[in-house]
C-alpha cells in the first residue's frame, strides 16, 4: 500500500510554517507487477491510483485502489490517521505517523493461495528521522488467516545526481497469521516468518510524473504455484503521475 509511505511526507509539509493549511492530493499510475510485502498480488501488470486527505491538524484520511489478481479481481486499500512533528533530542526533528488501514478485496483469494476471502484491518506507528523511517503494524485477524500477525519495515531514501532518488526498504512479517498465510506458497508447505526486500530508483518527469525501476524479493522460498512463480528477485517498472488539488 504505498499511498500510506506519503503520510511522512505530509507531516513534513504540516511542519513548515508556509504549509499549515489542508492538503488534497490524488495519484495514477501503472506498474508492470503489483507485490505487497514482498508477496505477488498480480502476476502482470496492475492499474493503481488513490486520493489523500491531510487536515492542517495533522489529521489524515485516504484510500487507494488497484487490481489484485490473488484476491479475484480488486483491492481497495482505507486508511486514517494521525501525523505531527516531534522534537527529539531537542536537535532533530522527528515525524510520528499512527493510524488504521482496513484492507478491502472484492474477490476470493485462489484456492490454490488458501482461499477463501482475505478482508482484514490492522493498526500501525511509524516514525521518520531525515532519510531514514521506521514502521510497526500489527493486525488481529491478519489477511483474514483468524490469526493475529505484525509487520515491521525500514525505509532509506537517498537523493542522487541528475534528480533521481535511491529507496531501500526492509521488511519483516511474522505470527501465526503471516504463517499461514505463507503456508500454501512455500515449497515445503509450511508457513514461515519472512524477510522481503525492495531497491528502487526513481526519477521526476515533467506534468508530475515519476517513472521507476525497482528489484524486490522475499528469503521465502516459493513454490512454483505460487502467485507470481517461484523466480526472486523479481524486476519491476512503474509510472505515476501526482495530483495536488
Amino acid at each position: 500500500m504505498s499511498a500510506l509511505n506519503r503520510m511522512m511526507a505530509a507531516g513534513l509539509l504540516l511542519g513548515s510554517g508556509a504549509a499549515r493549511a489542508d492538503w488534497f492530493s490524488g495519484n495514477a499510475g501503472v506498474v508492470s507487477d503489483y507485490t505487497f510485502r514482498g508477496l505477488d498480488q498480480t502476476n502482470g501488470p496492475a492499474l493503481q491510483g488513490g486520493l489523500d486527505y491531510v487536515h492542517r491538524s495533522g489529521l489524515y484520511g485516504g484510500a487507494w485502489l488497484s487490481n489484485n489478481r490473488s484476491a479475484g479481481s480488486g483491492e481497495a486499500d482505507l486508511y486514517g490517521g494521525y501525523t505531527r512533528q516531534l522534537p527529539l533530542f531537542g536537535v532533530l526533528s522527528a515525524t510520528l505517523d499512527t493510524g488504521v488501514a482496513a484492507y478491502v478485496y472484492s474477490g476470493e483469494r485462489q484456492a490454490a493461495l488458501g482461499g477463501p476471502r482475505q478482508d482484514f484491518a490492522e493498526v500501525y506507528g511509524g516514525l521518520g528521522v531525515g532519510p531514514a523511517s521506521f514502521k510497526a503494524s500489527f493486525a488481529p485477524d491478519y489477511a483474514g488467516r483468524g490469526a493475529p500477525g505484525w509487520y515491521l519495515q525500514g525505509t532509506l531514501k537517498y537523493p542522487l545526481p541528475a534528480g533521481f532518488k535511491l529507496r531501500a526498504v526492509l521488511g519483516y512479517g511474522g505470527g501465526a497469521g503471516v504463517q499461514r498465510q505463507t503456508a500454501p506458497l512455500t515449497v515445503d508447505g509450511v508457513g514461515h516468518s519472512y524477510l522481503d526486500y525492495g531497491l528502487r530508483l526513481s526519477r521526476p518527469l515533467p506534468y508530475d510524473l515519476t517513472a521507476w525501476i525497482e528489484v524486490a524479493g522475499t528469503d521465502l522460498h516459493l513454490a512454483d504455484h505460487a502467485q507470481g512463480g517461484a523466480n526472486q528477485p523479481k524486476f519491476l517498472l512503474g509510472l505515476r503521475k501526482d495530483f495536488d488539488f
